[in-house]
């Protein structure tokens, strides 16, 4: 039985089973093509437009439109971002794995806890929230994703979002994405 997430690490494996899931054929007869690290950057990018559309009116990009802040839906929209860095470490992990590299998975693993631990530390203190903003999208587009995951979790704390949010909230989506692959994913035009 897979267990509630306890820590980042945790969500690294539950993001591996999903992943792996996610890539084979389904039900359906719809066979995913091949994941390439542009498509995970793409999606990190589109995710956070997504929850750009939920920030509170001040913080919010579409200034022309009326619409009612909703924190849980921020913090599911924030968390939607989580999955695709997770799903970009694993990538490149195994990637240099399969290159033949020799990865040693507790050096990163180290890193990315390091890299959590920062969670309740900001990091550009007094820094202006588009500033925040514009550094994890330079971030993620100048192949700098370990900076960018940091600047992530800065941008959280910022908007009163803990480590514990995070776990709790991913753990939801975790089981409903699990059970809806061959369900509910459909692009709609």
């Amino acid at each position: 039985m897979i267990s509630k997430p306890r820590c980042f690490l945790d969500l690294l494996e539950l993001q591996k089973i999903l992943d792996d899931k996610v890539s084979k054929p389904r039900e359906n007869g719809f066979t995913p093509r091949s994941r390439e690290e542009l498509d995970i950057l793409l999606s990190v990018d589109d995710e956070i437009q997504e929850w750009c559309r939920e920030l509170p009116s001040e913080l919010n990009f579409k200034t022309w439109k009326q619409k009612e802040y909703n924190r849980e839906k921020e913090l599911e929209e924030l968390t939607d971002i989580l999955f695709f860095f997770l799903q970009y470490f694993n990538y490149h992990w195994m990637m240099l794995e399969r290159l033949g590299n020799e990865v040693d998975r507790n050096y990163y693993n180290d890193e990315i806890v390091e890299l959590a631990t920062r969670f309740d530390k900001p990091l550009q203190v007094g820094c202006k929230f588009k500033t925040k903003l514009y550094s994890l999208k330079h971030c993620i587009w100048s192949d700098k994703i370990a900076e960018a995951f940091k600047v992530y979790l800065d941008i959280a704390l910022t908007r009163g979002f803990n480590t514990n949010d995070l776990l709790e909230t991913y753990w939801k989506k975790w089981q409903k994405n699990m059970t809806r692959i061959n369900k509910d994913w459909v692009i709609h035009e």
